[in-house]
């Protein structure tokens, strides 16, 4: 997922969900950071319940309340 204000969002009534296997990359948008530089947005964004979300072998650069791994080398970050 690219290009979008949120790539994934978990909203405060999710439970029991499972995020596994994702790319999310580049949220929000070059043009929503350009002309709304006050839009805070990230990669994905977490608003259940701890303990209510699993989270494998997702590949991020920004999260709140989500585990984000480093991306090696070679794979947009460099």
């Amino acid at each position: 997922m690219t290009g979008n204000t949120y790539g994934i969002i978990l909203g405060a009534g999710s439970r029991e969900t499972l995020v596994r296997g994702n790319t999310v990359i580049g949220n929000p948008a070059i043009q929503v950071s350009i002309s709304h530089p006050g839009v805070p947005a990230v990669d994905i964004l977490n608003l259940a319940p701890q303990g209510q979300t699993t989270f494998e072998r997702n590949v991020c650069l920004t999260a709140v309340n989500a585990p984000c791994p480093v991306l090696p080398p070679g794979r947009g970050r460099d």
